[in-house]
C-alpha cells in the first residue's frame, strides 16, 4: 500500500498522487491533519491539508509560484479554484472537495481514498458499480469506470480525469422507449396478478393484526427515543436530493420532499436515532429525523438539500448531531 506524501514528493518517487494511508506532517503546525479529500477546504481555511491541497494546484500549473504554498486558503486560492471548476464543467463554488481534488489528481488503478470514494457513489448512482463504497480502487472500479467511459463516448483508459468526473456528475440515465412502454403496461400487469379480495372476516383480523404491529413499533421507538434524547454524537454526513431521475421523493415517513425542496430532513438509522426524532446537525440546524438509506447505518446521516449541485458541494464530513426529542 503506498503511503499519501506531500504531491510532489509522490510524483517524485513515481506514485500515484492519491495513494493511500496516513498523512505525514507537512509542518509543526499540521500534526492533526486528515486525508486530502476527507474535509472541504474553503476559503479561511488554514492547516497541513490547504497546503498540500496548494502543492497539488501547483503540480497542475495552477499555481505559479512555489512560494505562495503557505497552507492557507486565501481569496486568491478561491478564485484559483473557481476558474479550474468552471473550465472542467464542475460545480463553480471555489470550495476544494472530493470532486474538484479527485478531478486535479487522476485517478487510476491502486488509487485508494475518499476521492475514490466519492468516484464508486456516482459510479453505482449511474447504475455502473455495484461492489463495495470503500475508497480502493481496485478492479471492479476499473471496469466500472471504462464501461461507463465507453457508454460516454469517453477515452476508455480506465482512468477519472476532469472528463470522466464531470461527466459522472452529469449523468442522467436515459429513458427508453422501452422502459416507457413497460411502465405504462403495469398498472394493467398488475391488476391482472391481482388474487380474489379477502372475506369481510380476513380483512378485520387483518387490521387487528397490523394494530397490534404498529403498538409495538410505536413502544419500540418511544422507548428507543428517551435513550436517544439529548444524546450528542459525532456522525459522518453526506448530503442527497430528491430532485433526481428515478427518484420518488416521498421518504420513509411518507414526506413529499419534491413539494417541499427547503424541508430539513435528515436520513438516519433508526437504531440509533428513531424516526420522526427532531435533531440539530452542526451547520445544517435542525432537522427531523424522517428517512433511511441503504448506506445509512451506524452513525452516519444524509442530509436533505434542495439541488443536486449543493449535494455534490457538501461531499462527506464529520458533524455533531444532537438529538433534541
Amino acid at each position: 500500500m503506498n503511503v499519501l506524501t506531500p504531491v510532489r514528493h509522490v510524483k517524485a518517487f513515481g506514485f500515484s498522487a492519491l495513494a493511500a494511508g496516513f498523512v505525514f506532517a507537512l509542518s509543526p503546525s499540521s500534526a492533526d491533519a486528515s486525508e486530502l479529500g476527507n474535509d472541504l477546504l474553503k476559503e479561511g481555511t488554514e492547516n497541513g491539508e490547504v497546503k498540500e491541497f496548494q502543492e497539488l494546484l501547483y503540480d497542475n500549473d495552477i499555481i505559479a509560484d512555489q512560494e505562495d504554498i503557505d497552507g492557507v486558503y486565501d481569496t486568491e486560492i478561491a478564485q484559483l479554484v473557481k476558474s479550474y471548476q468552471d473550465e472542467h464543467n464542475l460545480l463553480t463554488d471555489g470550495i476544494a472537495g472530493p470532486q474538484t481534488i479527485g478531478a486535479l489528481q487522476v485517478l487510476e488503478l491502486e488509487d485508494e481514498g475518499p476521492t475514490v470514494e466519492f468516484v464508486q457513489e456516482d459510479l453505482q448512482t449511474a447504475g455502473y458499480y455495484n461492489g463495495s463504497i470503500d475508497g480502493i480502487f481496485g478492479e471492479n472500479t476499473l471496469s466500472a469506470v471504462e464501461q461507463f467511459q465507453s457508454s460516454a463516448g469517453l477515452t476508455t483508459d480506465g482512468k477519472v480525469g476532469p472528463k470522466t468526473l464531470s461527466a459522472l456528475q452529469s449523468y442522467e440515465p436515459a429513458v427508453t422507449a422501452a422502459s416507457e412502454e413497460a411502465a405504462a403496461e403495469q398498472p394493467a400487469e398488475q391488476e391482472t396478478n391481482n388474487e380474489p379480495a379477502a372475506s369481510e372476516q380476513q380483512q378485520t383480523q387483518q387490521q387487528e393484526t397490523q394494530q397490534q404491529e404498529n403498538q409495538q413499533q410505536n413502544q419500540q421507538q418511544e422507548t428507543q427515543s428517551s435513550e436517544a434524547n439529548g444524546q450528542t454524537m459525532t456522525m459522518e454526513a453526506t448530503a442527497y436530493t430528491a430532485n433526481c431521475t428515478g427518484c420518488t421523493g416521498i421518504t420513509a415517513t411518507g414526506q413529499d420532499l419534491n413539494n417541499n425542496p427547503n424541508k430539513s430532513v435528515v436520513a438516519v438509522d433508526p437504531n440509533v436515532i428513531p424516526l420522526g426524532s427532531r435533531v440539530h446537525v452542526e451547520g445544517y440546524g435542525e432537522a427531523i429525523a424522517g428517512d433511511t438509506g441503504g448506506a445509512i447505518q451506524g452513525n452516519r446521516i444524509d442530509l436533505h438539500v434542495p439541488t443536486k449541485d449543493e449535494a455534490y458541494s457538501f461531499g462527506r464530513q464529520n458533524v455533531q448531531v444532537t438529538v433534541l426529542d
